[in-house]
């Protein structure tokens, strides 16, 4: 098939139109990569040619607002014509990438369009337009919706407390002993926001706690508190410290430690799920305090203690309280893995640490190291202690002894200066001219001037100046 360029086309075009020949139809589409940018970002135009027969040729020219847009970069000419390289083709597509200069909307649209088909036949076209805006970015932020409430929190099975109101931010529900999982579902008021927190919701006995975050279209946030009290008709209540606590009855809200199985033991007439290991012979129960949070105690003959791990890699201890006394050490406390742990160092900021603890694996009770900078921890030998210990004074001779070296230095280099100066000045008071070579080259000086008399006579006169 001969192949038909842009002039051809436009000569063959008239022709076909008067023997009315239209034996298929053609789009030339227009779409973007957004419908609306900021001002200074891109936006990419697509035009679209197809037809659902065999394309042949085709032309058009893509006009535009240059006022709003500016052309960067395409991947042809804004008037195009081209032809098909075979007759497969049904759809070709080129990109144009747009800037925006200003606040304003242009509508990206074709004219001047013709399309002849792989058969040569003139192919009637629709063709299409699309609408960009371009906005500040103040325009954007002020267009964003700031609606962050909440139309309505739904719990299935029962009803929070008190009825429900957008500007009421705090809840509650009571809930069956029984239940394990409850389902909190909370709706925007507006669609563009966005809701956290909310879905299947893990609780056990006592309050439970849940914060239900709503988050508007421009960030800004608004938080409901929903308090799920699952209710114990027969709760055992155990003080601690002055705080109350009550003895966790469900299994499933307990983590099971490292080298311990679950049992269960008889408190108060019922049975609680535990945990027991043979190594260290702890018993552990679950205790929850008012704020809802779950922690493991050792119980024994109706005494709770803490129980609390510190697991580094292969080695799992249990903290016992630091009794041990040692020479240039004091006690403090310290935070590792956000517990607070008794310890033994020279200084507060000494990066190795005493503890006091328990292998539970091993029941092996002794002195660990811990390392703060790393956070490992190592078995206490009081030979390799040394050795660390005094590779740190070392180190700390060699800081000193270089301190000091710097600043013998610097006052040497000071008094040495001092003295350079101090020759530069005499220096000067030796090269001073004598006063008599000084008279002698003023009276020289004076010889060779000359200056006018202008009272001799009427015309001026020169004379040598004394």
């Amino acid at each position: 098939m001969k192949k038909l360029l842009s002039k051809t086309l436009l000569l063959v075009l008239p022709f076909l139109f008067m023997q009315n020949v239209h034996a298929a139809s053609a789009t030339i589409a227009v779409s973007s990569s957004a419908n609306q940018i900021i001002v200074g970002n891109n936006v990419v135009v697509y035009v679209t040619i197809s037809s659902a027969s065999p394309l042949g040729s085709w032309e058009y020219t893509l006009n535009y607002d240059n006022s709003v847009f500016k052309l960067v970069s395409s991947d042809v000419d804004l008037h195009y014509a081209s032809y098909a390289s075979n007759d497969n083709t049904k759809s070709v597509t080129y990109k144009y990438t747009f800037t925006a200069l200003r606040s304003g909307s242009s509508k990206f649209y074709i004219d001047s369009s013709a399309v002849i088909g792989w058969d040569e036949s003139y192919y009637s076209t629709t063709d299409g337009s699309k609408v960009v805006s371009a906005i500040t970015y103040a325009e954007y932020q002020a267009s964003l919706s700031t609606n962050n409430n909440l139309d309505r929190i739904e719990i299935d099975g029962y009803e929070i407390t008190p009825e429900f109101d957008k500007d009421t931010l705090e809840y509650s529900v009571k809930v069956n002993e029984d239940e394990t999982l409850i389902n909190v579902a909370a709706y925007a008021e507006d669609y563009r926001a966005t809701v956290t927190g909310d879905g299947e919701i893990e609780v056990s006995a006592g309050n439970n706690v849940v914060n239900i975050v709503v988050i508007a279209q421009n960030g800004s946030e608004k938080t409901y508190k929903l308090t799920i009290e699952v209710i114990d008709k027969d709760p055992i209540e155990v003080k601690i410290d002055n705080k109350n606590y009550t003895v966790v009855k469900i299994a499933s809200n307990l983590t099971k430690p490292k080298s311990y199985v679950e049992k269960t033991i008889t408190i108060d007439e019922k049975e609680i799920p535990a945990f027991y290991s043979e190594i260290t012979e702890y018993t552990l129960v679950g205790l929850k305090d008012e704020k809802g949070e779950i922690g493991l105690y050792i119980y024994e003959d109706g005494k709770y203690t803490k129980y609390i791990e510190l697991s580094f890699g292969n080695i799992t201890i249990y903290p016992l309280p630091m009794n041990e006394k040692m020479n240039n050490y004091q006690k403090y406390n310290i935070k590792i893995q956000k517990n607070d742990i008794e310890c033994l160092a020279t200084n507060s900021s000494s990066r190795y640490k005493l503890i006091y603890g328990m292998n539970v694996e091993t029941k092996e009770k002794g002195l660990f190291i811990y390392d703060s900078k790393d956070n490992t921890i190592m078995k206490y030998d009081a030979d390799s202690f040394a050795v660390i210990n005094d590779k740190l004074k070392k180190v700390t001779y060699v800081a000193i002894a270089f301190g000091v070296t710097t600043f013998v230095s610097l006052i040497t280099l000071i008094i040495a200066s001092s003295k350079k100066k101090g020759n530069k000045k005499i220096e000067k008071v030796d090269n001073k001219p004598k006063e008599k070579d000084k008279n002698k080259e003023v009276e020289a000086k004076e010889e060779q001037e000359e200056v006018y008399d202008i009272f001799a006579d009427d015309h001026k006169k020169k004379k040598k100046k004394k």
